[in-house]
């Protein structure tokens, strides 16, 4: 295991990400597609307080993003909805590597979404009878009462089909899911093969290798449980190491002796970074495993609209601000889209950041571009002293708010 100053590792890790030049996956729909194949999956949120998590990551990626883009790409069935860690899109070259989770649910398998079989054989009925369908073409029996957690059977019955594979997206009107048969989704030429365990590990290390550039083994089975998948992890991970696609790397000042693995042809080369501002999502690939941000990247970071108001230190739906390599600042945001204004509630600069107001501006006006926001206001400013504040309050706003 050999030390590496923890910085050049933050910057394999960005450029891993797609973030060290402005279009790294060229443009249009090929590049949205060759984001979501280089990371693996690009999470799917319903928070909206700014641009929904999806469009977020890939507008970062890609500047000239449409959400419509989204649409033709399953309809050209180069993407799928599945989950991840999480709802997300995911590259239909990868299907096959759903199916384990699929068929483990379809067996009966825990699940938070439950049916009863009757109401699944009706709803599959349904379907096939009459094409794809919403929640909302389901009636509720009489006398229910809906929620977040109190779905009517009919949207009970679909999320479960869903997560077992009978079901997949077939598009979304606006965000809601229309579901149909699997078999009228995929294409004919999709890989059906079920992974051994063994292909899924491999599978997994090098989707880890490709989109983080810097792990550890934890990041490789995030959420994944099965202690056999976790041992063919370890075994794929010796086995890039021997064959020289990864490093076992230290970061220089590190507390702990658990190894981290690095991509070892960018560790190399050498990585150059755009010294570009740009206000993450708080689901973008680079952010989602906060211990790995705080050791490769000193930065400590948590999303706080689950807490209650009270306990929250920086706001509501924080984005981090990342310049080069460097995560600056934190600024909670809303896009105030009736009035066409961003609202920056509060921002804050982490300890030792200077950056230049100039270079931070574009970010902003980036985000609210994307949001139809022709003005940007500033509310509380953190971590600057009174000079600095009215400095970056003029810059950020253009001198009105």
């Amino acid at each position: 295991m050999e030390t590496v100053p923890a910085r050049e590792l933050a910057r394999v890790a960005v450029a891993a990400a797609g973030l060290d030049r402005v279009r790294p996956f060229g443009s249009g729909s090929g590049a949205v597609r060759r984001t979501v194949e280089h990371l693996g999956y690009v999470q799917i949120d319903t928070i909206s307080v700014v641009t929904r998590a999806h469009a977020h990551v890939l507008a970062t990626r890609s500047p000239d993003f449409r959400e419509r883009t989204l649409d033709r790409l399953l309809a050209r069935r180069e993407l799928f909805e599945y989950w991840a860690h999480a709802a997300a899109y995911l590259p239909m070259r990868d299907f096959r590597f759903a199916l384990p989770r699929m068929r483990h649910l379809a067996a009966g398998g825990r699940h938070w979404a439950n049916a009863d079989p009757r109401t699944k054989r009706e709803v599959l009925a349904r379907i096939r009878a009459e094409g794809p369908l919403r929640a909302r073409d389901f009636a509720a029996p009489a006398g229910h009462r809906g929620g977040w957690w109190s779905w009517k059977p009919a949207k009970a019955a679909l999320e479960r089909l869903f997560h077992e594979g009978a079901l997949l997206v077939a598009g979304r009107d606006g965000f809601e899911k229309r579901f149909d048969l699997a078999e009228r989704v995929l294409p004919p030429e999709v890989d059906l093969r079920v992974p051994t365990v063994e292909e899924q590990a491999a599978q997994r290390v090098e989707e880890t290798r490709r989109s983080l550039g810097v792990f550890r083994p934890a990041q490789v089975t995030w959420l994944r449980r099965d202690p056999a998948l976790r041992a063919a992890v370890r075994d794929a991970l010796d086995a890039a190491v021997e064959d020289g696609r990864l490093r076992r790397v230290c970061p220089a000042g590190s507390p702990s002796a658990t190894p981290w693995y690095a991509d070892a042809a960018r560790l190399e080369a050498g990585v150059r970074i755009a010294r570009r501002a740009r206000l993450l999502s708080p689901f973008d690939n680079l952010v989602i495993h906060r211990d790995r941000l705080a050791e490769l990247f000193a930065f400590d970071y948590q999303l706080e609209c689950y807490l209650p108001a009270p306990r929250r230190r920086h706001g509501y739906f924080t984005l981090p601000l990342l310049l080069g390599d460097r995560f600056v600042a934190r600024a909670d945001c809303r896009a105030d889209r009736a009035r066409g204004r961003l609202e920056i509630r509060n921002l804050v600069l982490e300890p030792d950041a200077t950056p230049d107001p100039a270079t931070l501006r574009p970010a902003f006006e980036e985000l609210a571009r994307r949001e139809g926001c022709a003005a940007i206001s500033v509310g509380r400013l953190g971590g600057v002293d009174g000079g600095q504040a009215r400095a970056l309050r003029s810059v950020l706003t253009g001198g009105v708010e």
